[in-house]
């Protein structure tokens, strides 16, 4: 691999490299017509970060992951085999954690083939890339034969009523022995004490102000601001239109009623995916939004001339839990992938990309002042969340 991709040209990389060819267009920094026209022979990949004002260190990260993981995939495709069609460990990441893990895991799915003769099925896709979308794969589990025996995700759906009416009240999937948790993260109540879901990670979501477009706008303390009419078409969702971020809305909803969705619908000008918000910011459009609602790790990504600031709200940061289900007749079995779930490995490449993690021993970067918002277990359950949400996303059909 080259020493210092900063250096290559963009054709350079795409040519030794194709893999990365959805990280320049998945950031909106290049396109294919571009580079096919000439535009990648010449531009250099570190005068290209310059141009769109994107953190190189970030984006460097990225691109070598992407590579590694390809080339991963690549040996693991002699470790994984055909399960008739059915999966024995899904995961639905954040774009962040899901290159890192799929790396990991090749280490653990080979001890398991060694030593136990455990041979995987799985999947893993990222959260803005359902090639297999999750809600409607949990949709078609009837038996839990056909259910996955362990599932990684964040996603909400997976709170649906018909997953917990078929599979979730009947006890096939169990908690595993739960670990101290990270005294900071105590307090919230993220730990399921119905023993259903195994809560390794959080996944906070920020607000983030574009200094230069606030004008005299008055900086958001609360969620309630944010509702109020002088935020009018002042503020950018994660998602597009009809799809907009689950906790957000649910956050909202439960605080404010329909009246809050409906004031939060006014005030939302568009959605778009968190890399996009700081293309957004690094534009020299004068009519910008001046406010952006995005996970912490893309928050992290926005480096200098952007001048923008982080803002924890006083009423709370809503934040997702990332958790695991395994089902109780195989957690023995999986008790390596377990282990790895729970430890200090995992909970340090979840740290490391600002997914805060429960593991005692690893350190998180949130600010002292932070205040956590979440849901709450008995909230969650008291909802069908898949219809809830669809109907909520129902107001921001744009």
């Amino acid at each position: 691999m080259d020493k210092n991709l900063l250096e290559c040209t963009i054709q350079g990389i795409v040519d030794k490299y194709p893999e990365t060819m959805d990280i320049f267009t998945g950031f909106n920094i290049v396109t294919k017509e571009e580079i096919a026209q000439g535009l990648g022979a010449v531009l250099r990949l570190k005068t290209l970060l310059s141009i769109k004002k994107i953190n190189p260190e970030s984006f460097i990260s990225l691109l070598i992951d992407k590579i590694e993981d390809t080339e991963q995939y690549r040996q693991l495709s002699e470790v994984v085999i055909d399960n008739q069609g059915v999966f024995n460990f899904v995961a639905q990441l954040p774009c962040a954690l899901n290159l890192p893990l799929n790396w990991a895991l090749q280490a653990i799915l080979k001890k398991l083939r060694v030593e136990k003769d455990i041979r995987l099925n799985y999947y893993m896709w990222s959260c803005s890339n359902d090639v297999l979308y999750f809600a409607d794969y949990l949709q078609q589990v009837e038996d839990i034969a056909d259910a996955p025996d362990l599932i990684v995700t964040t996603d909400y759906n997976l709170f649906n009523s018909k997953f917990i009416e078929q599979v979730m009240n009947k006890g096939l999937y169990t908690t595993s022995l739960q670990q101290p948790i990270h005294s900071s993260l105590n307090t919230i109540g993220i730990v399921d004490r119905q023993g259903w879901y195994n809560v390794v990670a959080i996944n906070p979501v920020v607000v983030v102000i574009d200094c230069r477009q606030m004008g005299r706008l008055p900086i958001p303390k609360t969620w309630g601001d944010l509702l109020q009419p002088e935020y009018e078409q002042k503020v950018v969702l994660n998602g597009c239109s009809g799809d907009f971020d689950d906790i957000i809305l649910l956050t909202i909803y439960k605080q404010y009623g329909d009246a809050g969705i409906a004031a939060l619908r006014r005030s939302v000008r568009t959605g778009m995916h968190p890399s996009q918000m700081i293309k957004s910011m690094a534009s020299s459009n004068h009519n910008r939004p001046p406010i952006y609602v995005m996970p912490y790790f893309f928050a992290n990504t926005i480096s200098p001339p952007i001048d923008a600031k982080v803002i924890w709200m006083e009423d709370g940061t809503p934040i997702t839990p990332l958790s695991y289900l395994v089902k109780a007749s195989k957690a023995e079995e999986l008790q390596a992938l377990i282990d790895y779930f729970n430890g200090p490995e995992f909970g340090r490449i979840c740290a490391g990309a600002y997914f805060p993690a429960l593991h005692p021993q690893v350190p998180h970067n949130l600010p002292a002042k932070a205040v956590l918002k979440w849901l709450g277990w008995d909230y969650i359950r008291g909802q069908d969340t898949g219809k809830l949400l669809a109907r909520l996303n129902m107001n921001f059909i744009m």
